[in-house]
């Protein structure tokens, strides 16, 4: 890996995620596999690790905002 380019993160590091949602996201086992699959993708697209590092932050109760 020290051949790697480095690459910027497809999400701003400045974005601040609050826990306070207007409504309660539906489906949790559909967030679930949803972010599963995305930290299974994580080994061989490690540039977006940062963001589904983010979103697994929130797999406990997950919530939508308008």
């Amino acid at each position: 890996m020290h051949e790697a380019k480095l690459q910027p993160t497809p999400m701003m590091s400045s974005l601040r995620l609050t826990q306070d949602g207007s409504t309660t996201f539906g489906d949790h086992t559909l967030y679930r596999s949803i972010v599963g699959a995305l930290q299974y993708i994580t080994i061989t697209r490690p540039e977006i690790a940062y963001s589904v590092n983010k979103v697994c932050q929130y797999m406990h109760q997950p919530q939508q905002h308008y």
